[in-house]
């Protein structure tokens, strides 16, 4: 409290200073805590018990989304993600130091081996696998070449033979489940959002696998949910055939932006 007086008048005047208390932090959700880790592992291509979460961000009480900090406890590399709070919908992952990758002494014919290798594992096009970087040869002289596709994220282990310039085994992580279909609310095949949705995933379908006859989208499972007042999200799961008689069922996940109608990010995963 700070008292003014002024003199020869008699009259004292009060200010009270407010004193700010702060803020108790706002607890993390599970289900933000869980995706972020997931998505921040594959970016960084680790396993999610490598990841951590060292702080978050103040929640958008419009939208309900929320940056958490995130760090690699072995390396040190930190990613901001940016997540919905109410179904954990992660609207993206920014790695903010990039740590620099060791010197790329394997020989690219055996690249060149494990990305075929990881396609046909993957049942995608080899141009949609790159090849991200090595580790150290172990005690046994193998060395382990890891890969990931550049449409789904989906990463994979590829153990080779220097020595004999061999591919050895390749193993694939499974790819990341969407929210299941059921939640959220029926939408008609024939809604606009949804139509312009599905076309978004048909193209990407085709364009990252050869000789596609039919892609096909399963109405009952079509759903549309809240993401912020200015977004909602389609979710469903189709399937399609390519010219060589296989049929794949996949998953696929929309962001509209609820103004305009427009597809703000569109993504597919293969159902295994």
């Amino acid at each position: 409290m700070q008292l003014k007086t002024f003199l020869g008048t008699g009259v004292v005047s009060a200010a009270i200073a407010t004193i700010a208390h702060p803020v108790a932090a706002q607890p993390i959700p599970a289900i933000a805590a869980n995706a972020c880790t997931q998505r921040t592992a594959e970016e960084m291509v680790v396993a999610t018990r490598d990841i951590e979460i060292t702080g978050a961000g103040p929640v958008d009480a419009a939208k309900g989304t929320r940056t958490l900090f995130m760090r690699n406890r072995v390396t040190g590399q930190t990613a901001d993600c940016r997540v919905n709070t109410i179904d954990g919908f992660v609207l993206g992952v920014t790695l903010t130091s990039q740590q620099p990758r060791p010197p790329q002494t394997v020989p690219q014919s055996l690249i060149n081996a494990c990305i075929q290798r990881t396609a046909e594992e993957m049942v995608v096009a080899a141009r949609d696998i790159e090849f991200v970087q090595a580790d150290a040869p172990n005690p046994n002289g193998t060395r382990t070449l890891f890969l990931r596709n550049r449409v789904t994220r989906q990463t994979a282990n590829c153990l080779v033979n220097p020595a004999t310039n061999t591919v050895i085994s390749v193993t694939v992580t499974p790819a990341p489940r969407p929210t299941p279909p059921s939640q959220g609310q029926p939408v008609s095949p024939n809604d606009p959002v949804v139509r312009s949705c599905q076309a978004t995933i048909g193209r990407q379908i085709r364009a990252s696998f050869s000789d596609v006859q039919t892609v096909t989208f399963l109405s009952d499972t079509t759903r549309r949910f809240f993401i912020s007042n200015a977004q909602e999200g389609i979710r469903g799961e189709g399937q399609f055939a390519q010219r060589s008689r296989m049929t794949h069922r996949f998953s696929y996940n929309c962001v509209v932006n609820i103004r305009n109608g427009t597809i703000q990010n569109a993504t597919f995963s293969i159902l295994r």
